[in-house]
């Protein structure tokens, strides 16, 4: 799959773009900006629906992102590009501030006199920047238009990437009756079965597949008519670098779970590739495979 425009783009990735500010620099993040990278590195055509603040920040983001070929940013007229604080406690643990009042959470406000994305084969969507309003407006506008369209509506990803105060049970709620595909933590999948309806919310959405990824104990899938696999993360005898870090590996898998279902292929092949993936993306520092 080929790289190309906004509009004729495979996979389409919608939500955040935000920069990391550590003690020792920022650095670009966001799951859906890391779904986007990984995926034109892998040579899969991708647009990113994300907006950036008219600063240095942004111009920052814009120029990074036209060296990678990924197209669909905005300039917000009015808002900063996105950051999050993070502030590392005495055991080096991080501890995130995520800032909402910032471009990426008012896509719709950015996109005065933009062109609207291109009809995708994929589109990956996260839960953090459903918590807004306006997006949930633009993202279910988008929906309705594809559905009303010819045949072959997209694929819907989600991630649902919940953060401590962007956990909002009704917007999750909104995220599962969007998606036909799901992709979660143990921590996530905690946090659905303790919501009131947990046990039962997923089943009635009609998902064709979930993938709960377990850390170090790898992944699991859950598809219809109890089709399920597990798989184990690739070790160093299945040719695993060593382990640097595991930033950036659910979205690893996530943008291979987005490659397979733009190609129409069955589970076990886009989860095969989702972890070599990610034990590529642990075995260097951050988020991103390496060019």
């Amino acid at each position: 799959m080929a790289k190309g425009s906004a509009s004729h783009a495979d996979v389409l990735c919608l939500g955040e773009l935000v920069w990391d500010c550590y003690p020792t620099g920022a650095f670009l993040g966001g799951a859906p900006f890391n779904v986007a990278v990984q995926l034109a590195r892998h040579g899969v055509g991708a647009a990113l629906l994300t907006a950036v603040g008219r600063d240095d920040l942004g111009r920052r983001a814009q120029d990074f992102l036209r060296e990678e070929g990924i197209p669909g940013l905005r300039v917000h007229p009015g808002l900063p590009t996105g950051t999050v604080s993070v502030r590392l406690d005495a055991a080096g643990v991080p501890r995130f501030t995520i800032h909402g009042d910032c471009a990426w959470n008012d896509l719709d406000g950015a996109g005065q006199g933009a062109p609207g994305p291109g009809r995708p084969k994929v589109l990956v969507f996260g839960g953090l920047a459903m918590h807004a309003e306006a997006n949930r407006q633009l993202l279910a506008g988008m929906l309705e238009a594809w559905a009303a369209g010819p045949p072959g509506a997209p694929a819907v990803l989600c991630d649902l990437n919940l953060r401590p105060g962007w956990s909002d049970p009704a917007v999750v709620r909104w995220c599962l009756a969007r998606c036909d595909y799901l992709k979660l933590n143990e921590e996530e999948a905690g946090f659905l079965a303790a919501l009131p309806d947990g046990p039962s919310l997923l089943a009635r959405r009609g998902l064709r597949g979930i993938c709960t990824t377990l850390g170090p104990e790898g992944l699991v899938w859950h598809g219809p008519d109890g089709a399920d696999l597990a798989l184990p993360v690739l070790t160093a005898a299945e040719g695993a670098p060593p382990v640097v870090d595991t930033v950036g590996a659910g979205d690893a898998l996530t943008a291979a779970m987005a490659t397979g279902l733009a190609a129409c292929e069955a589970p076990p092949s886009f989860l095969e590739r989702g972890r070599r993936w990610a034990a590529v993306t642990c075995g260097v520092r951050g988020a991103l495979p390496p060019r």
